[in-house]
């Protein structure tokens, strides 16, 4: 009988260790109320110029629009959680056409991205067409937002 009651209470013993250890601090070695944020999602452009709050397009610069320069700038932006352009780099486009476009980006801000009711930074690309018209009076130019890129790593 004695036996068996060693037994009883080395099960019980063991029982509560068990749910002892469940209850510790996460393996990670990080405090539960410290957890890491999560990395940036990536978005497509098509999203993010659909969650432009505000906005300043680009001033096509005189002197590129008399040369005729012309094409696409794009750039690949970081978002913070709040909507604001935390980091922006050029990956296409003439330099005259890129300093234009960078300006203009300081302006952009964006309604933040949500994931599961959360705001998250977000990493995206943005672009600009340059056009420009000749005509007998002169140059006209033109610049737009690209509704469509291709993702870039």
């Amino acid at each position: 009988m004695l036996r068996l009651q060693t037994i009883v209470i080395l099960a019980a013993c063991s029982i509560a260790v068990a749910f002892g250890q469940n209850r510790a601090a996460p393996s990670s070695g990080a405090p539960p109320d410290q957890t890491e944020p999560p990395p940036p999602v990536q978005v497509s452009n098509e999203v993010m110029l659909g969650r432009v709050d505000r906005k300043t397009m680009p001033v096509y610069p005189d002197e590129a629009m008399k040369k005729g320069i012309q094409g696409d700038v794009v750039f690949r932006i970081e978002v913070d959680e709040t909507g604001k352009i935390t980091s922006s780099t050029p990956v296409d486009g003439d330099p005259m056409l890129v300093a234009a476009s960078t300006d203009a980006l300081r302006t952009f801000h964006f309604r933040p991205y949500l994931v599961n009711g959360m705001a998250v930074k977000v990493k995206s690309q943005l672009g600009f067409r340059f056009a420009v018209k000749k005509s007998a009076n002169g140059a006209n130019g033109r610049v737009e937002c690209i509704a469509s890129l291709p993702d870039q790593p």
